[in-house]
């Protein structure tokens, strides 16, 4: 049913710089299950999931609360090149000594992939859950890392926070999980004296909000950019109009269809 929802979308509405043969492949390709799969080595259960790749050498950690077969989605996004959530795509690739802002880095496979390659990374994460694994995970690598346990948006403060879902819920009030957590502005957490030269980001509907927070960051460094624009609470065309109004140069491309609406999956913008 979601296949044919976005074959619909495509034939009646935007086609998002999805071609002919590019909407057949994904009509016949396998699920993202499959493929998850032709990556990964092994899962094994402790104190935490250990995950372990077949192209990569480190391992990755993964909360025991959440359900290990995410994971095979994730893997899914983060390797095959032809997912429409690849952030690597030809005019956003990591280059070596790039400096990454991973906002909503979640398992951190995506930093961990890139780590050799870059020269610094800012991992942006509420979840304590997933932090705790992150530092594990990233332990190899802790010289290069910094991870902020926050909320990103467009103020300085306090917001509630629940942790039962993987994606989990910001700002819901009266949830009996709720807990009060830190919320700042990207440029509030990133010095004038920091370099970002990409900016990655999936944040479950909170984009516009942190793009808003990110001002300084984004018009001083003009980073290669990989954001998601699929969740219900976003507008591409808002996220696009702001981040041109900060950077009128940008090149951008949008990629992909949601089932959920003819929403494009990722938009890609960089400096020719």
């Amino acid at each position: 049913m979601r296949r044919l929802k976005i074959l619909f979308y495509w034939l009646f509405g935007k086609k998002n710089n999805l071609s002919f043969t590019e909407i057949v492949k994904f009509l016949v390709k396998p699920t993202r299950n499959q493929i998850g799969s032709n990556y990964i080595e092994k899962i094994e259960k402790g104190e935490h999931y250990l995950v372990s790749f077949k192209n990569v050498p480190n391992k990755l950690f993964w909360p025991v609360e959440f359900d290990p077969k995410s994971i095979y989605q994730v893997t899914s996004e983060t390797f095959d090149l032809n997912d429409w959530h690849y952030y690597r795509k030809e005019k956003t690739p990591i280059e070596d000594g790039d400096i990454l802002l991973d906002i909503g880095t979640a398992e951190g496979l995506f930093p961990l992939v890139v780590a050799e390659k870059c020269k610094k990374i800012f991992l942006i994460e509420p979840s304590k859950l997933f932090v705790e694994c992150l530092q594990k995970t990233f332990e190899p690598y802790k010289e290069k890392i910094i991870i902020h346990n926050v909320v990103v948006g467009d103020e300085d403060g306090m917001i509630n926070f629940n942790e039962e879902s993987l994606s989990g819920k910001i700002g819901e009030n009266n949830h009996k999980n709720d807990t009060q957590i830190a919320i700042k502005k990207i440029d509030s957490l990133i010095s004038e004296d920091e370099t970002i030269t990409y900016l990655k980001a999936d944040i479950e509907g909170f984009e516009y909000e942190m793009l808003k927070g990110a001002k300084n960051t984004i018009k001083k460094n003009k980073p290669k950019i990989a954001i998601t624009t699929y969740h219900k609470e976003n507008n591409p065309s808002e996220i696009i109009d702001l981040i041109l109004s900060y950077v009128p140069e940008y090149k951008y491309y949008v990629k992909g269809i949601f089932e959920q609406g003819p929403k494009p999956v990722m938009i890609h913008f960089w400096i020719e």
